[in-house]
């Protein structure tokens, strides 16, 4: 069974990441999945909004520190490659054409709270969180989630975010702007669905357009930064580099 699939209903698709455990942690075959999940998407001119969910406990505990196609390289260019591939992931479902909608149940956790930012809504369930623990860790929050944060939340929030390790749960991710709708537990995935819905019913060209005319306020700075989070994060993580 594959970790990641794709469920089409006319012109909405519904992606599942399930690795059957592991708090559905996100190692280099599952961001490898989601990218080709949103490749195929990209390409399906039928599907005018696509939802992203996880399983009903957990929608991703972030990377998987544990896997070592990400993390046992002595080379830095080949932790580098390893590393940019979660850059890439988050890329990917940005810049899908279609409406995209992270539906959260659970733990949104680093890697996982910044896929989920890469989506341009989010529906979290009642016992839903996010955390981003990078920069506690001792890590800068790459793959883009920096600049999305705070063009989310604003600097003085992100900052609280992130130096505090706050643990957001659903009601503080919807004051801040984090969480688009908030849900009874159980009930995420119909709301992010209907909402899907609510959006495939514009006129798909025009919402193609506009959808990139605002990210390109966003992509410039984003990807810049994206860049400058790729070497941070190769750096203190590579053995061959480690102080």
């Amino acid at each position: 069974m594959s970790m990641v699939s794709i469920e089409r209903d006319e012109d909405v698709a519904v992606v599942r990441y399930d690795r059957g455990g592991k708090a559905n942690a996100l190692n280099l075959a599952a961001i490898d999945a989601l990218i080709d999940a949103a490749g195929e998407l990209a390409r399906d001119d039928r599907v005018r909004a696509v939802v992203l969910t996880g399983t009903p406990a957990v929608f991703s505990a972030g990377i998987d520190l544990k896997d070592p196609a990400l993390w046992n390289h002595d080379d830095p260019l080949m932790t580098q490659r390893a590393l940019a591939r979660g850059e890439a992931l988050c890329r990917a479902w940005s810049e899908l054409p279609q409406v995209t909608i992270a539906a959260i149940e659970g733990a949104a956790v680093g890697g996982g709270a910044v896929l989920a930012l890469a989506c341009d809504w989010r529906v979290l369930g009642a016992d839903a969180f996010l955390r981003l623990p990078e920069v506690r860790l001792g890590l800068p929050l790459a793959w883009g989630g920096l600049p999305r944060l705070a063009s989310l939340v604003g600097p003085a929030r992100a900052k609280r975010a992130l130096f505090t390790d706050l643990r957001l749960d659903a009601g503080t991710a919807e004051d801040w702007g984090l969480a688009d709708r908030v849900t009874p537990t159980g009930e995420v995935l119909r709301t992010a669905t209907d909402l899907a819905r609510e959006a495939a019913a514009c006129p798909p060209l025009a919402q193609r357009l506009t959808k990139r005319a605002i990210d390109a306020q966003f992509d410039a700075n984003a990807y810049a930064h994206a860049q400058t989070d790729q070497f941070l994060l190769c750096h203190l993580l590579s053995p061959a580099t480690a102080v």
